[in-house]
């Protein structure tokens, strides 16, 4: 027979209970016990010991008249619990389930149509339901089953009325990988990566890959990526044979491989042919003769701002410049909707051409009555200030509006002094004494007056800031340290986070073009995931779309040849270019061959869901399906490129507010708080 000894209850082998057990002074508490035992079981003996010095009872049991053999106890039934967090959100965002069960052979959740299977002891499950949908959680054994249920409540998307005020500024030159490919253990570090549904937010980056990516240069020379020890390095270029170069070194065909193994070569023999030629394209003198430059990254040790407010907003790993060339094709992009009508290079400076009279966001806010504003950061003459330049053309703002016939409207050039034509004035009022131009500054200004119209609450609903070419920019070989330009961009960004309009805006800061450094993910459609690992923090690589959803040609021209090899205003390939051959990918399926690089980007408002990474493909012209959208209408569109666009709404959560109060971000690195001179180009790494 079993002993059984509980101080307080007795637990039989058949599973039953009789309670009330110690005896005092020798009576009985209760005279409850020995009637349970001898109803419960006829075969049972009990008789008095000592617990701690009080008498007590003790059972000696077998179950059954007779029945000396032990049964073990039926096996204990399932338990599960079911938790949401959050349990509200907004439509287009996630919520984490949390199953935790016991005693369970299989647990399954069920809701939002959709059916999933846990480990026996549950488990966590991302859910992103459409509607407000009720899951239940079923745990099962042989003994029987239990279910907890929990509600994710969806709320209707944001509203983008929410927003008054679109700020969009784009500086120079660099890819993604090497700005922002280090962003990862840095968050991670800060404990940044974490977003408020409680998924994991990682950008799609390098930090993984030092070890595994290499680019040859002609000599057979293989170089690794490496981190720079300086802030400016010799000029790289991303121009249009140079990046169907980059991703598949002399084959432009539609089955070409989509290596990415160019980069060395490029920047080698752009360097060698400037030295040689003094190419008045090329930026400043060359050291890197090697290309090994391409190979560099950065990270927070000198962008310690951009890696802070990358990690405190939202950041885009599949931001992609939309045009597959250098920056003024892709700035004039930025304007058009994607369309260059044609045009690969540079219509004034490579191809020596007028104007281009294409349709674009300005016009269209026209159109619309809708406000716009273009805040020029310096003039032709590399003027920051206006008392900086002696009058007449140096004086001119830098605005790569100017490509554009439209541009006419609001700027043009008055050297004979005539009256302006309305709304124009004479450029005295930007600061030129000499008169020599017109511009409306309601419409055009320097960027001084985008402060006073942040302390003013006179911001437009759409603000384009031009950048400090030249100056601070960031572009690589212009002689500047990145620290300049990141220093200029704080200095806007921060007045607009603690100015009136921050309440109900949204400032998008991004980069033209890559310019020439690495980056890891093909711009080519079909292939954008080639080189992404299988798990980018909480996201699948199945469910990061590919770039064939925006990489659509923008309208009806191609990249062509123009005939006699003299630059049109639809045809400006040369012989040598991807496109000039029939088989060529660029000449079969035109601009949506191949898009350009991804770019660095940040996306910085108050509705700014914190910590969050997009995985979502977009280009610059994004941004104008977004203007288009909340300030004009959601069938609006310029090409079909724009309106092959994401929306935009992931990043954002209206409901919330996440950031009604923003962040305070650290003083940008300078040479001055390094210790030492930064920018040294003839020493830029290992």
């Amino acid at each position: 027979m079993m002993r059984l000894l509980y101080p307080t209850s007795y637990l039989f082998p058949c599973g039953s209970i009789c309670a009330t057990t110690l005896l005092e002074d020798g009576r009985k508490r209760s005279k409850a016990l020995p009637s349970c035992i001898s109803k419960l079981f006829p075969v049972l003996r009990a008789e008095a010991v000592f617990i701690f010095g009080f008498p007590a009872l003790l059972v000696l049991a077998g179950c059954g008249s007779n029945n000396t053999t032990n049964q073990l106890p039926p096996p204990a039934s399932p338990t599960v619990t079911l938790t949401a967090n959050p349990t509200s959100i907004a439509a287009g965002s996630s919520s984490t389930l949390t199953v935790t069960a016991t005693n369970a052979t299989q647990v399954t959740v069920s809701g939002d149509s959709n059916n999933y299977t846990l480990s026996s002891t549950g488990g966590t499950q991302i859910v992103s339901p459409t509607t407000t949908s009720t899951y239940t959680a079923t745990a099962t054994s042989s003994s029987g089953t239990a279910t907890a249920v929990a509600t994710v409540t969806v709320t209707p998307p944001g509203s983008l009325q929410s927003i008054d005020h679109v700020v969009f500024m784009l500086q120079e030159n660099h890819t993604f990988d090497n700005y922002f490919g280090m962003l990862n253990p840095y968050r991670i570090a800060n404990g940044w990566n974490i977003g408020a549904d409680g998924n994991t937010y990682n950008v799609d980056g390098i930090d993984d890959k030092l070890s595994k990516i290499s680019n040859q240069n002609d000599a057979g020379t293989s170089y690794s990526l490496f981190k720079f020890t300086s802030t400016c390095i010799d000029d790289e270029t991303s121009s249009w044979l140079e990046s169907y170069g980059d991703v598949s070194r002399y084959d432009f065909s539609t089955t070409r491989p989509i290596v990415m193994d160019g980069f060395v070569h490029t920047a080698e023999n752009y360097a060698k042919d400037c030295a040689a030629s003094g190419s008045a394209t090329c930026s400043g003198t060359f050291t890197d003769f090697t290309g090994q430059r391409s190979m560099g990254y950065y990270d927070q040790g000198f962008l310690n701002y951009y890696y802070y407010m990358a990690s405190q907003f939202a950041v885009s790993d599949r931001w992609f410049s939309p045009v597959s060339s250098k920056s003024i094709p892709n700035r004039v992009a930025a304007f058009t909707g994607g369309t260059t009508q044609g045009l690969v290079f540079d219509p004034g400076n490579d191809d020596h051409l007028p104007q281009l009279d294409i349709l674009n966001i300005f016009q269209q806010l026209d159109q619309a009555n809708v406000s716009w504003k273009i805040y020029y950061t310096v003039t032709q003459g590399s003027c920051l200030h206006a008392d900086d330049c002696p009058g007449g053309p140096a004086a001119y703002p830098a605005t790569d509006f100017s490509y554009l016939t439209y541009s006419y409207k609001y700027l043009y050039e008055n050297p004979t002094g005539a009256a302006c034509v309305a709304p124009t004035q004479a450029s005295s009022v930007v600061g030129d004494t000499s008169n020599s131009f017109c511009i409306d500054p309601n419409h055009i200004a320097p960027l001084s007056s985008y402060y006073t119209d942040l302390t003013n609450s006179a911001l437009p609903n759409f603000a384009f800031i031009e950048a400090g070419y030249g100056n601070n920019d960031e572009h690589p070989g212009s002689g500047q340290s990145i620290l300049t330009g990141q220093q200029q961009v704080a200095t806007v960004v921060n007045a607009f986070m603690t100015s009136p309009v921050w309440k109900d805006s949204v400032f998008f800061l991004a980069y033209d073009e890559g310019g020439g450094p690495y980056d890891h993910v093909p711009p080519v459609p079909g292939h954008s995931n080639d080189n992404t690992d299988a798990m980018v923090g909480s996201t699948t690589v199945a469910n990061i779309p590919d770039i064939s959803t925006i990489s659509v040609n923008p309208d009806s021209y191609n990249p062509c040849l123009p005939p006699g090899g003299t630059p049109t205003l639809h045809c400006d390939l040369r012989s040598a270019d991807p496109g000039a051959t029939p088989t060529d990918a660029a000449a079969i399926q035109g601009f949506a061959a191949q898009l350009g690089f991804r770019v660095p980007n940040l996306i910085i408002s108050p509705f700014t869901r914190k910590h969050y990474v997009s995985h979502i493909s977009m280009d610059h012209t994004a941004i104008l399906k977004f203007v288009e959208n909340r300030f004009i209408g959601p069938s609006t569109h310029l090409t079909a490129r724009d309106a092959a666009q994401p929306n935009l709404l992931d990043f954002f959560d209206f409901t919330n507010v996440p950031w009604a109060t923003p962040p305070t971000p650290p003083t940008p690195v300078s040479d001055a708080s390094l210790g030492y001179s930064s920018c040294t180009p003839q020493s830029f790494g290992p």
